[in-house]
């Protein structure tokens, strides 16, 4: 039995299809209005641009000159295109008012690339002459007869001037009445029903950028499916009774996270991820309003959960109200509130000034000495130093740091 490869080869050599259509062999993909084919060429649109996105391409039944004499095709989709590589094979679609079109065609086992690197210098070889023989110059010359064991369509061998295939990359597993679109490089988008384990009617859309490395180790004849703990970035739009079995933190190979922090103080904490809900999961994820506001709404609670520090650099003000208690448990760790010259208010109503703990101990220390050392002028004379009480006085003055805080202080 023909391998796809192999009837993919056959069908360009014949340049024809069974549908009537022709195949064709990708010789240059233009990628930009700079593409020194583009050199002072002009379409019937009148300008270069118009050329990104073309191929130029060979049928088998076509003479080559030389590059400049390929023909050109344009993608079939203007506004989906899919750029097919050197040596690939394409269908070529004639509209019958002189242009040409492409489709991406040919069966695959990876999206990434199975075309064959030679397959043009292997399928259309092109003779130039050897110069690097003064003797077979010399019998050029004299008989006219070309040397002809040079390749010249060996410049066209690879995929193109800076592709390399990435090997691993997989299809995805696909769901009845799935729609799905991935690239060449591991990114997809799936517009899915039925994609969870008991196949009931849950609509999703998954977007996913880069397969997981896990994923890439795999067989490559087994198709993949979306990862949302591993893959690189990765967008969950899910309903129902899809549920996101996500894990936060970096997960290995065996299931396992490196995250440790815990939802202690978020209350009721969701037990399965099912439901409408929107997952968005990557290695660092920017959110950002550069001309308007950023608003959040919750009807339920909502938390930050995080192995490391929360920061807030706010150029102005934060106003804060709630209807409820506020709870801070700190694990023995310190609050500090460094306002420098700046005020601390608790409490908005007949406010008065706090005192300092060490200041005010110094100073009743001071007013017990004094009521200690004082003498009364009597017509008698005056009366002896101190109170009768004098010990009580020196026992209340011992005990005066008893009022300083161990734990807060304040400036």
């Amino acid at each position: 039995m023909q391998s796809a490869q192999t009837a993919a080869a056959s069908a360009t050599q014949a340049g024809q299809n069974s549908s009537g259509g022709s195949f064709g062999t990708v010789y240059r993909v233009i990628l930009d209005e700079k593409d020194p084919f583009l050199k002072n060429k002009q379409d019937a649109i009148g300008n270069e641009a118009s050329y990104v996105g073309a191929i130029l391409y060979r049928l088998s039944s076509q003479a080559m000159a030389d590059e400049n004499s390929l023909p050109v095709a344009y993608p079939y989709d203007k506004n989906f295109k899919t750029i097919p590589l050197r040596n690939e094979t394409v269908e070529i679609i004639n509209s019958g008012t002189g242009q040409s079109f492409y489709k991406r065609i040919t069966a695959e086992s990876s999206p990434n690339s199975t075309a064959d690197e030679k397959f043009i210098s292997t399928n259309f070889p092109a003779q130039k002459l050897d110069t690097d023989s003064a003797k077979d110059i010399a019998k050029v010359q004299a008989t006219g007869i070309a040397k002809t064991n040079v390749n010249a369509s060996e410049k066209y061998d690879g995929l193109g001037n800076y592709f390399k295939r990435t090997p691993g990359i997989h299809k995805l597993k696909l769901y009845e009445g799935d729609t799905i679109l991935e690239s060449r490089f591991g990114q997809s988008i799936r517009f899915s029903g039925y994609n969870n384990p008991k196949n009931v009617f849950s609509p999703t859309i998954i977007i996913r950028n880069n397969e997981s490395v896990n994923s890439l180790k795999k067989v490559i004849m087994f198709p993949s499916e979306e990862d949302i703990n591993r893959d690189g970035s990765i967008i969950a739009l899910t309903s129902d009774q899809y549920q996101l079995e996500f894990q936060p933190g970096v997960i290995d190979d065996k299931g396992t996270s490196n995250f440790t922090t815990k939802p202690e103080s978020f209350d009721n904490y969701p037990s399965k991820l099912i439901g409408d809900q929107i997952l968005l999961n990557s290695g660092r994820i920017i959110l950002s309003a550069k001309s308007g506001e950023m608003i959040f709404y919750s009807k339920k609670n909502y938390g930050f959960i995080s192995d490391g520090g929360m920061s807030i650099d706010n150029k102005l003000g934060i106003d804060v109200t709630v209807r409820d208690n506020i709870h801070v448990m700190t694990n023995d760790r310190d609050v500090a509130f460094q306002t420098g010259k700046g005020h601390i208010f608790l409490g908005n109503e007949n406010l008065e000034a706090m005192v300092k703990g060490e200041t005010l101990v110094a100073l009743l220390g001071e007013l017990i000495d004094a009521i200690a050392n004082q003498n009364y002028l009597t017509p008698s004379g005056p009366s002896k130093v101190g109170p009768e009480n004098l010990s009580k006085f020196a026992s209340i003055k011992s005990k005066l740091n008893t009022v300083l805080s161990k734990l807060n202080q304040t400036s």
